[in-house]
């Protein structure tokens, strides 16, 4: 498989070109002002690499405009309005790993000057980790879409509702597409900023930190975040539970059993009171990266119980704390490296992170219509987050038959 960095480092080579002879020259002939437009229409990597196979011309066009084009093609595949989103995510990808606390607080301070900035040309070293990351997106969006609808139909008893599934099923409207990517590059950002070694402390000011970040978001966008939250830990308890069902299959039972004695030195993975321990393990396993969950999701059998098992590790519960904005604590006081205190949040110098999507969805107005200040990741609104209310637009909603009850 053709691996990214084979774009930048390798020129194509003319003795192996899959296109016809009169494509290629066709091409050739063009105005080069011509040629750099059609190269920044490609929507991935593999499409760029195989126009620059056809024709050495445009592999010179590119080479003359190799960042603007690669910061294009890497953009395409997403949502305009997320374009400040991929730049955040893209930066923070390039903060050295593992890093120390005072260059997680240095990217929060710097962040706030920097996202009212639409970035659209983008160094190498940024596009190559938000190119991996475009198919782990579309992965999820389809994936999210496909088990949060679906998941309405439970209601569908109980509730009474009246659906239109040719309406509730039908495929995502842009606003749809850009909200869900949006929080998927903001949840994603999260584990860039405060991922841990398996064997690490928790520091103290990373949680501090977590919730600076978060706080950078608007109540609905993190409730957004909130909802690809909640969506994870309910697949990744399937997978628990397959892990659990497997060791009553023949062949997996002795292997697995093995896996979850080695699992600690005082503990059976499987035992009975490690149950209390599984939304830690699994906050953990979310602190990896969707890439990593994505991994698990897609996994089976023995290889899948290996992933789990040995990435659970009782975390406190990051993302979920710093959500609802809980205190972490040492001792009476925040820790915050001196440079930068509260005193460099000034009033006035603040700014939200801003992406071009600027409106509350309707979801998110009709579920907070009688509440003022709106509150982000309330424990009452997870029924509601567990299918995606606050990323769906009103049309989806009324199929849904939601918005007829209270």
């Amino acid at each position: 498989m053709l691996e990214i960095e084979e774009i930048f480092e390798q020129q194509p080579s003319c003795d192996d070109r899959n296109e016809s002879p009169s494509m290629a020259t066709s091409l050739e002939m063009l105005p080069p002002e011509l040629q750099a437009h059609i190269l920044r229409q490609c929507n991935s990597l593999l499409t760029l690499y195989s126009l620059l196979r056809a024709s050495p011309r445009l592999y010179q066009v590119f080479l003359d405009q190799k960042d603007l084009i690669l910061s294009h093609v890497v953009y395409n595949p997403f949502h305009p309005g997320v374009t400040n989103s991929a730049w955040i995510l893209a930066k923070a990808s390039q903060i050295p790993q593992p890093h120390d606390d005072i260059r997680v607080w240095e990217f929060l301070r710097t962040l706030r000057h920097e996202t009212a900035v639409v970035k659209h040309r983008m160094p190498v070293r940024m596009i190559i980790p938000l190119s991996r990351f475009a198919a782990t997106v579309q992965w999820f969006v389809n994936d999210y879409k496909r088990h949060s609808i679906s998941f309405l139909a439970h209601f569908v008893p109980q509730l009474d509702l009246q659906q239109d599934e040719r309406i509730l099923y039908s495929d995502l409207s842009d606003i749809e597409l850009a909200r869900i990517q949006c929080a998927l590059f903001r949840f994603e950002t999260f584990h860039y900023l405060f991922m841990e070694p398996v064997d690490a402390k928790i520091p103290t000011c990373r949680s501090y930190a977590a919730f600076k970040y978060l706080d950078l978001y608007e109540s609905d966008e993190l409730e957004e975040i909130a909802c690809i939250r909640d969506y994870i830990i309910r697949r990744l308890w399937g997978v628990f539970e397959s892990i659990e069902n497997d060791t009553f299959t023949e062949s997996l039972r002795g292997p697995l059993r093995q896996l979850g004695r080695d699992f600690d030195d005082r503990f059976d993975w499987f035992a009975l009171a490690m149950k209390s321990n599984f939304l830690l393990f699994m906050e953990h396993i979310m602190t990896r990266g969707l890439s990593f969950v994505q991994k698990v999701l897609q996994s089976e059998g023995l290889e899948r119980a290996r992933l789990v098992i040995s990435h659970s590790v009782p975390r406190r519960n990051y993302i979920s704390a710093a959500l609802q904005g809980e205190n972490f604590r040492d001792g009476n006081s925040w820790y915050v490296p001196s440079e930068f205190d509260e005193g460099s949040y000034e009033e006035g110098d603040y700014v939200f992170i801003e992406d071009s999507l600027d409106w509350y969805s309707q979801g998110f107005l009709w579920a907070n219509r009688n509440r003022y200040p709106l509150d982000q990741a309330r424990p009452a609104l997870k029924g509601l987050r567990d299918w995606g209310y606050v990323f769906w637009e009103k049309w989806r909603l009324e199929a849904s038959g939601v918005l007829d009850k209270e």
